[in-house]
This record gives C-alpha cells, structure tokens and sequence, in this order.
C-alpha cells in the first residue's frame, strides 16, 4: 500500500466517522423534535379541552342573558302600557271632572259672596235701626 492510498483511507474513515456522528446528532435532534411535538400536540388538546367547558360556559351565559333581556323588554313594554292607560285616565278624569269642579266652585264662591252681602244689608239695617 503507498503513502497516498494509506492517507485516502485514513480520510475515507474519517469522513465516514464524521457523517455516522451527524447522522446519529440528527437522529437525536429528530427523536427531541418528534418528543416536543408529542408535548406539544398534548398541551393542545388540554387547551382544546378548557376551551370547549369554556364556550359551554359562555353559552349558558348567554342564553341566560338573552332570557332576562326578553323579560326586562316585556317589563318595559308592560310599563309602557301602563303609562299610557294611567295618561288616558288622566285625560278622562281631567275632561269628565273639571268642567263640573269648576261650576262647583264657581257655585260655592257665588253663594259664599250672596251670603256675605245678605249679611251686610242685615247690618246696615240693624245699624239704621230698622
């Protein structure tokens, strides 16, 4: 064997030494890869998990929400009515008792003003000496 075939195979070993540690370094790189994706793909499936009880949560939520927003809006709607009945009660009474209280009173201050003068002229009388 000559010098330069004794260093071809010294080089030949080497590079094949070499590239048997890079193989194997991304054998270990691949299998670290493949054990974080594993976590990975767990981790994601407890948060799909938790997102879901989440969503289950939120609906109930909702739907709750919704129901008492539909009886605040009969609430309201009842309050409105109710407005508008005690308004046309009011328009009646108004309409129905103030043309008579007004005829009472002005009845009662006549009578009141008759009463004040009778009693007048029945002074003057007195004081006349009749």
């Amino acid at each position: 064997m000559t010098a330069a075939a004794g260093q071809s195979a010294d080089v030949a070993i080497a590079v094949s030494v070499v590239a048997t540690l890079i193989v194997v370094a991304l054998l270990a790189a691949l299998r670290s890869c493949l054990s974080a994706a594993r976590r990975l793909r767990a981790a994601a499936d407890t948060l799909e998990a938790d997102v879901r009880e989440v969503m289950r949560s939120v609906d109930g939520t909702l739907a709750q929400a919704s129901a008492e927003l539909e009886r605040v809006d009969d609430l309201i709607g009842s309050a409105e009515q109710l407005t508008e009945v005690v308004g046309a009660a009011s328009r009646v009474a108004y309409t129905s008792l103030a043309s008579p209280l007004i005829k009472v009173l002005a009845f009662s201050r006549g009578t009141s003003r008759a009463s004040q003068r009778l009693r007048g002229r029945k002074r003057a009388l007195r004081a006349r000496g009749r």
